[in-house]
């Protein structure tokens, strides 16, 4: 066994075919969490007995992704997990992940010469050969230990999450798991709390349509005042992953039940489904869901009116917000802008209302990087995510702008990314605005404007020109001078004087705070740039062109991207603040926090 895992070790971790994903854990200091998992995902030795599980077309084990040799050792160690976890209901435990044999015995009575014992014991040749060892010995001593102790929920669905990954790369791409993080799913649980506690009178039903293993439904569990009695009648599960669901009925009851409680289990597994959770079936009698559904793009569908998108999450909103009388969801953010999402925010706004918290990728990501199987070298999760809080009682819904933290600052971000909540405007197309506080003002001036850039701007080549990046990052600005690099959009003007207009509109702030009001995706859509409304104030001032025009060559900035030289330019925080002074005369506004990468640094924890 310990062959095994140093070879599984080395072949995994030095495999350019995977980024691991306890990057995050790494990034955020915590060097020792992300050997934990390191060594608990290797000593599965996925990496010589993954493959072929869905080639085999008849073969139990297709639904998962694993092998059965991945998968038998993965049930025996989630078996031993909660077997040491709860001696009072290990037969039933064991029994209900269909394991055999497995000596049952509390934590911590272990000693280094139980596994001979074992091996003669229980360890036949037939069962180590089920597990893919080659003798009874190394079966004994992958047994004999208990290698998900000490992970949280959380992590012990990361370590599933990468077998699934490592075992077969394409299934999670194509299935869009994520699975949830443990400080983002205390989040959801939080607000579902309020949910439960303050519009429910505590009777509801919460349903997790794609539970996993279990995290949400766990720490949703975790936060009700009685726990046990909450996994015996006031939680449902599905889970198209029929492996996923037994793991996280098994998990919660060992975690929460009663003591002697052998009522508890089966009443979880009655009101468990293992399917497509938006198959036509009827769905467990439920009030309330906490959901982080697929993130997968997916064939139209003409049974919904969310049917053109084509996105998974996206159905999944849809028949939560017909199906439950509210709801707590993680989802990419995209909904909240974009034509193509019309329907979805369309069925939002027509609900009792809620909240709605928006979150950056940069420089920290809710999903912490976890990118198993994925053969893009960048550390970087690129689901900018979304919580929407749907509450049954009417209320007007709040947006917050797209929030950005960094590591050190991820428990305040949390704490306080309520404060960030403004009442919802929409922008010209009907996209939920993203308004930073301090601002507002700006968008309800701005929002009447009768002009955009569009009113300046022509199709036809002219003289006149000007260049934007379209992948703004922390900032946007417009030069006369050509940019080196690919990424970028050349616009047109009839006179010199349009063109000097929208010279001194694109490098004020106005233009990179409404992408970020409207989108702030990766790249800046030509139609977001072109709906940059015009001031009132705008006007030519000789003076102040001839400063950008002088600053394009003194503030020139290259980054590499993929090998090529990306050429911007940057301009001078004191330049930017006059343009803006000049533009918004008499608008009380506050851009700080809009270009800061923390917005949560000067909070207290």
């Amino acid at each position: 066994m310990r062959n095994i895992v140093k070879s599984a070790h080395q072949r995994v971790a030095e495999s350019s075919s995977c980024l691991w994903g306890y990057s995050g854990l790494v990034a955020s200091g915590d060097r020792q969490r992300a050997a934990l998992l390191s060594g608990a995902i290797a000593a599965f030795g996925v990496a010589q007995l993954a493959g072929g599980s869905d080639s085999e077309g008849g073969h139990p084990y297709r639904h998962t992704g694993l092998g059965p040799a991945v998968e038998a050792r993965w049930l025996t160690a989630v078996g031993r997990l909660v077997a040491e976890m709860r001696p009072d209901l290990a037969p039933q435990l064991l029994a209900h992940l269909g394991i055999q044999g497995l000596p049952v015995r509390r934590q911590g009575d272990y000693d280094s010469g139980d596994s001979a014992d074992f091996a003669s014991s229980t360890g036949s040749t037939d069962s180590a050969s089920s597990l893919g060892f080659a003798d009874s010995t190394d079966f004994a001593e992958f047994t004999d230990q208990n290698l998900l102790r000490g992970l949280s929920i959380g992590e012990i669905g990361v370590v599933y999450e990468a077998l699934i990954a490592l075992s077969d790369q394409h299934r999670r791409r194509a299935q869009g798991q994520y699975f949830t993080p443990d400080d983002v799913a205390k989040f959801l649980a939080a607000q579902a709390m309020e949910i439960h506690q303050k519009e429910s009178n505590a009777q509801g039903i919460w349903l997790d349509p794609c539970c996993g293993v279990g995290n949400l439904a766990f720490h949703l569990t975790a936060a009700m005042p009685d726990p046990a009695e909450f996994i015996s009648s006031k939680l449902a599960l599905i889970d198209i992953d029929p492996l996923a669901l037994k793991m996280a009925q098994a998990l919660l009851v060992a975690n929460f039940a009663a003591p002697d409680d052998q009522k508890a289990l089966p009443a979880l597994v009655s009101r468990s489904q293992a399917r497509d959770f938006l198959s036509a079936a009827p769905l467990p009698q439920h009030d309330f869901v906490i959901v982080n559904p697929p993130y997968s793009q997916t064939e139209r569908r003409f049974d919904c009116v969310t049917g053109a998108i084509g996105e998974t999450y996206a159905y999944f909103l849809e028949k939560v917000i017909r199906e439950s009388k509210g709801f707590v969801a993680i989802t990419p953010a995209a909904h909240l802008g974009g034509k193509k999402y019309r329907p979805l925010r369309h069925l939002l706004q027509n609900t009792t209302g809620g909240t709605a918290f928006v979150f950056d990728n940069v420089p920290d990501t809710v999903f912490r990087g976890y990118k198993y199987g994925s053969t893009n070298t960048s550390r970087t999760n690129f689901v900018r995510a979304a919580i929407t809080v749907c509450a049954p009682t009417p209320r007007q819904w709040g947006v917050t702008p797209i929030l950005r933290w960094t590591n050190r600052s991820r428990a305040k971000m949390w704490a306080n990314a309520a404060q960030y909540l403004l009442p919802l405007r929409f922008g010209p197309n009907g996209e939920w605005a993203k308004i930073m506080p301090g601002t507002e003002k700006v968008w309800d001036h701005l929002a009447k404007s009768s002009q955009t850039l569009a009113d300046l701007v022509t199709k036809e080549r002219t003289e006149y020109q000007l260049e934007v990046a379209a992948t703004p990052r922390y900032y946007i600005s417009a030069t006369k001078r050509s940019l080196n690099r690919t990424s970028k959009h050349t616009l047109y003007f009839k006179t010199e004087t349009e063109q000097n207009r929208a010279y001194i509109l694109l490098n004020s702030s106005i233009p990179y705070w409404w992408w970020r009001c409207l989108d702030g995706g990766i790249t800046l859509k030509l139609q977001t740039l072109l709906s940059t409304p015009i001031p009132e104030n705008l006007a030519v001032s000789p003076n102040l062109v001839a400063k950008l025009a002088q600053d394009e060559y003194e503030s020139i900035v290259v980054k590499m991207n993929a090998g090529l030289a990306c050429e911007n330019v940057q301009r001078p925080g004191s330049l930017v603040n006059d343009i803006d002074a000049i533009l918004l005369q008499g608008i009380p506004y506050d851009f700080t926090k809009v270009y800061v990468s923390d917005m949560f640094s000067a909070f207290s924890q």
